[in-house]
C-alpha cells in the first residue's frame, strides 16, 4: 500500500492510497488500484515519486 498527503500547518488537504493489485494486461505495467475504485499503471522501474504524482493528478481541486 502507498499513501500520498498534502499537508498545510500540519493540516492533511489531500491524501490518495493505492494497494497494488498485479500486473497490468502488458505485464510491463503494474496495477494499483486507488482509494476512489479508479485503476491506475505504473511501471515500478519509473519509481514511487512517479507513482505518487500519477496518484496525486487524479485529484480534483474545487473549481476544476
Amino acid at each position: 500500500m502507498i499513501t500520498v498527503a498534502i499537508l498545510i500547518n500540519g493540516q492533511p488537504i489531500y491524501t490518495r492510497s493505492a494497494v497494488n493489485i498485479g500486473n497490468a494486461d502488458d505485464n510491463i505495467h503494474s496495477a494499483y488500484e486507488l482509494d476512489t475504485g479508479q485503476i491506475i499503471e505504473h511501471k515500478r522501474e519509473d519509481g514511487a515519486v512517479a507513482l505518487a504524482i500519477q496518484m496525486l493528478k487524479t485529484i480534483k481541486e474545487p473549481g476544476e
